[in-house]
């Protein structure tokens, strides 16, 4: 009986030379335990999440800094410190730093284009931000401070020094730039010396 003989299995043979072309490409076959390429990219994807984790905490203590440490930093967002009246009065004497009382109504149409135009300017909010503390007064509801102050009209802006004291007071809408030139007049002191009209014109 004749035997015949087994030479190599032409599947193994296309399965062997597929395999080497696959690795060769740097490419992974699918097995029967599942696509070693999808849990491959799965873990990747696990990795990048893990690495975003781990800086978290980072960006956690950094918010924090920013918020106690320095919180002058937080405004370059365009956002104004305001408090109330007396806060502003306590802190006021605290920080050596003088007060800006902006009397309103809401009706007032030039105290909206003020809020609108010259609170929004971010230098302006700057300024006020470190160098005021900021009080924004509604006379309809705060009648109290309207009679203490005698507010008979709004926009009415009123800079008060670190005792409490006032400095001066302007009434109606103030552009910018003169509101900028009020601003460094009163925080650099120069109204202890010097009127603001001779101010003005330098």
């Amino acid at each position: 009986m004749l035997t015949k003989s087994v030479g190599p299995d032409p599947m193994n043979t296309i399965y062997s030379e597929k395999s080497a072309t696959f690795l060769e490409r740097g490419l992974i076959m699918p097995t029967r335990s599942g696509c070693l390429l999808k849990n491959l990219l799965l873990r990747l994807r696990t990795d990048r999440t893990g690495r975003w984790l781990c800086l978290l905490p980072v960006c956690i203590a950094l918010a924090v800094y920013l918020a106690l440490v320095c919180p002058s930093c937080l405004y370059a967002s365009g956002q104004l410190n305001g408090l109330d009246y007396e806060t502003a009065l306590q802190k006021g004497k605290d920080a050596q730093r003088p007060l800006l009382v902006f009397f309103t109504t809401p009706w007032c149409y030039q105290c909206t284009e003020m809020k609108r135009k010259v609170f929004q300017n971010k230098d302006i909010i700057s300024i006020l931000n470190e160098r005021f503390f900021l009080v924004e007064v509604d006379i309809s509801k705060n009648t109290k401070l309207k009679e203490d102050f005698r507010i008979y009209y709004t926009p009415t802006t009123v800079f008060l020094d670190i005792h409490g004291k006032p400095i001066m007071e302007e009434k109606g809408y103030i552009p910018t730039k003169r509101f900028r030139k009020l601003l460094r007049y009163v925080s650099n002191g120069y109204y202890k010396t010097i009127a603001f009209s001779d101010f003005e014109k330098k």
